[in-house]
């Protein structure tokens, strides 16, 4: 077999990856899912054991040839800690997880956020968790990651446009925030949070094609005016890896059915979009128009998942169950296909839960030696 010559920093990311995925795989596991040579990966995991970042557990079986018994490794996850903040109007939520995906922390407050104090905010929410793991051991902070409902540069950390924080010209958040502090810092849209959570938590089920659609009910009377405070974004995952499309902007949303510009992304008016959660039969209309357009994007990207999460979590309604009838409807060929359908898998901290998943996922594929010096 030729063995792969990636370069050994290249090879130290890739067996962190590779346990982080599977958890008690040994080195001659590793050494044979990766093509490498058993040698390379026991230099490169001796390392990070030295560092802390991996350790062995127990022993496997032999094989039948006899020898030595294999070692399973595992991740430390009390290595380090990252920070996911959901900043909404009039709302933030902040979660500290570790690198198991255990929350270790959690904070949220009714504050009014603006373009001017954002950085403020953010930085408060970290300063509150810390605190409150100070006397813990937890490792060290692996930075900061914010979910927000906005067109987001992602590759830049710029806020591009927002109509319910009312940005309306590019905020470069980022630079913003490591202004005021060195630890790493990243940003997305917050359905793309959604889908990193799933993405890096449920990363055992080797997740790869799935669709995660965000579904928002807002109360304060800033979003009820300006969109009927309705917010519908889509997480799309293909191959395994959040897709941005060619502007960033992949997974925006707004109804074939709406024949009129405007703000809204549905063909209700504003008065029924704020009356969901009461008019029944608003609800129902706006469900069925949901349904039939994520029907559409459900069958011609094949996802093999998808996943509801936000406000509408919270109603008593079968969307799931409509959704799966409709991606059927819009299927026209005899083949039978499985699309499991189902609610999120972290309820209201979908979206900090995910931005904490995209920090811990950059410092998995990003990790070096250098850093621990």
């Amino acid at each position: 077999m030729v063995r792969n010559s990636t370069p050994l920093t290249n090879n130290v990311t890739r067996i962190l990856r590779t346990l982080w995925c599977a958890p008690g795989a040994s080195r001659i596991e590793i050494a044979g899912l990766l093509e490498v040579d058993k040698s390379t990966v026991s230099n490169q995991v001796g390392r990070l054991i030295d560092v802390g970042i991996v350790r062995e557990t127990v022993e496997g079986e032999a094989s039948a040839n006899g020898g030595r018994k294999p070692i399973a490794l595992e991740i430390v996850k009390d290595f380090g800690y990252a920070i996911g903040i959901e900043a909404q109007i009039g709302e933030v939520r902040a979660v500290a997880v570790n690198l198991a995906g255990e929350i270790l922390a959690t904070t949220a407050e009714s504050i009014s956020i603006t373009r001017d104090d954002f950085v403020d905010v953010v930085l408060k929410q970290r300063d509150i968790l810390q605190r409150r793991l100070s006397a813990r051991a937890c490792g060290r902070f692996l930075g900061i990651g914010v979910g927000v409902g906005a067109l987001i540069d992602s590759r830049t950390s710029t806020i591009q446009y927002s109509v319910p924080l009312k940005i309306i010209e590019p905020f470069s958040l980022g630079n913003a925030v490591l202004s005021r502090s060195d630890a790493p810092f990243f940003i997305d849209n917050d359905a793309n949070c959604c889908a990193w959570g799933e993405l890096v938590f449920k990363r055992t089920e080797a997740l790869r094609d799935f669709l995660f659609a965000l579904v928002e009910f807002r109360r304060d009377p800033v979003s009820q005016r300006e969109f009927g405070g309705v917010g519908v974004g889509f997480g799309i995952v293909l191959d395994g890896k959040v897709r941005y499309g060619s502007h960033s902007y992949a997974g925006e949303f707004r109804s074939v059915f709406c024949k009129e510009c405007g703000g809204l992304q549905f063909s209700l008016t504003a008065n029924d979009l704020v009356h969901l959660r009461t008019d029944g039969e608003a609800l129902d209309r706006f469900a069925l128009e949901l349904a039939e357009n994520m029907a559409m994007l459900v069958n011609t990207f094949d996802f093999g998942r998808v996943f509801i999460g936000g406000d509408i979590e919270s109603l008593e309604y079968d969307f799931c169950s409509l959704l799966s009838g409709k991606i059927r409807d819009n299927w026209m060929y005899p083949i039978e296909r499985s699309i499991d359908v189902n609610y999120s898998s972290f309820g209201p901290t979908a979206v900090s839960y995910g931005a904490a998943a995209m920090v811990l996922d950059h410092f998995i594929a990003g990790f070096s030696f250098s850093d621990e010096a």
